[in-house]
């Protein structure tokens, strides 16, 4: 698998992710409207792992790239 189509899943990944997060927000601010704690405080923690985890591929993506990039500019010296 080349690293192109590694970052494109990355990113993918790392969207999913969002989408995530924003359902727990969504989801928590409903169960708080209509008085459910027990259901709000499920999704909040729902909204904190995805919050966790979107982070992590982020920094994931991030250091894939700037590793990718170095890696082909010391391909590029040996030439």
């Amino acid at each position: 698998m080349n690293s192109n189509s590694q970052i494109k899943i990355f990113i993918f990944l790392e969207r999913l992710w969002l989408i995530g997060v924003a359902v727990g927000i969504v989801t928590c601010v409903y169960f708080l409207i209509q008085k459910d704690n027990d259901s709000a405080l499920f999704f909040f923690g729902f909204f904190i792992l995805s919050s966790l985890i979107y982070l992590m591929r982020k920094r994931q993506r991030k250091r894939h790239q700037e590793t990718s990039a170095h890696n082909e500019k010391e391909r590029l010296k040996r030439k």
